[in-house]
């Protein structure tokens, strides 16, 4: 399944955490590392309960009209994908998923892991500094 956002782009690739319910305590507590959060929506209020460390990814069922989930992942440096309709239902906890600029992918083939894996490579080539250069 390939999906289009909106957002803060960048490159993520982890395990989905599906967020479905927010009546717990805190749905957000033991995200594993390497997540991608996925969740009907990320308030700022929640991001108090969000372990950011563990997560490379955010991805929302609902738009981000106020700009808080873009926010938020631009202070953690993170890409956030916005209103991916139905992404708590049709994405489950430890899929497999890719976030490549505001393209999201759940259990991605062979293909599409090589060529992500290409895209974020020359996106890491285009970004780096020379440092040792003589110019």
């Amino acid at each position: 399944m390939e999906k289009r956002g909106t957002g803060v782009k960048g490159f993520a690739k982890g395990r989905a955490f599906v967020v479905k319910d927010g009546a717990s305590r805190n749905p957000f507590e033991n995200i594993p590392p390497g997540s991608i959060l996925v969740a009907r929506t990320v308030s700022l209020s929640d991001s108090a309960l969000i372990n950011f460390h563990n997560v490379v990814g955010l991805v929302t069922e609902e738009d981000d009209p106020a700009g808080h989930v873009r926010v938020i992942a631009r202070g953690i440096g993170i890409p956030a994908i916005v209103g991916i309709q139905g992404c708590t239902s049709d994405i489950f906890s430890g899929d497999r998923m890719l976030i490549r600029n505001l393209d999201v992918v759940v259990n991605p083939d062979l293909e599409t892991v090589n060529e992500y894996e290409r895209l974020r490579s020359e996106s890491d080539t285009q970004l780096s500094l020379d440092l040792h250069s003589d110019a």
